[in-house]
């Protein structure tokens, strides 16, 4: 009798072995889809600003400080010199440091909006270096700073990359 069941079996797999393995990768791949929807839906990105449509909307104006930040001619760099103390420096457009801005500058964790750190002032260290004391270290990795500066009339504002080791 086995021999006859298996008989069956193999007959019915002989008839029908392409039908099953063409709803076997159907099966799979709406599987394998529910889970990456699944995934993406418990973890959703964090590289968006909050308000992205009101900041967007006035392209203009975001031309303008672009525009505005060129005009000055300033390279302004930031980078990690302490857990907790961001350096940036300020050269002007002859290469000579650039000395008396005042401003603010907020870091940014483009990987993570539970890392970021609101905006503080920026403390003069003489010779085109500006300190920016942070409220807590930062993880290793890469940051933005967020800097609005200004001397008289100019006025930069830009993001900032650097690297925490």
């Amino acid at each position: 009798m086995s021999k006859q069941e298996r008989t069956k079996v193999q007959n019915y797999l002989d008839n029908n072995l392409w039908p099953l393995i063409i709803i076997a990768i159907l099966t799979g791949t709406i599987a394998v889809n529910i889970g990456v929807l699944t995934i993406a839906a418990q973890n959703p990105p964090e590289l968006m600003t909050e308000n992205y449509y009101e900041k967007g909307v006035d392209l203009k104006q975001v031309v303008t400080e672009k525009q505005e930040t060129q005009r000055t001619g300033w390279k302004v760099t930031a980078s990690m010199v302490d857990p907790q103390l961001v350096m940036l420096t300020a050269i002007d457009a002859a290469g000579l440091p650039r000395d008396s801005l005042t401003g603010r500058c907020s870091l940014y964790r483009p990987s993570s909006k539970q890392l970021d750190q609101e905006s503080v002032q920026i403390l003069s260290m003489g010779g085109g270096r500006y300190a920016v004391k942070t409220a807590t270290p930062l993880l290793r990795g890469a940051w933005e700073c967020v800097a609005d500066l200004s001397l008289g009339q100019k006025h930069f504002r830009d993001r900032l990359p650097f690297f925490v080791e």
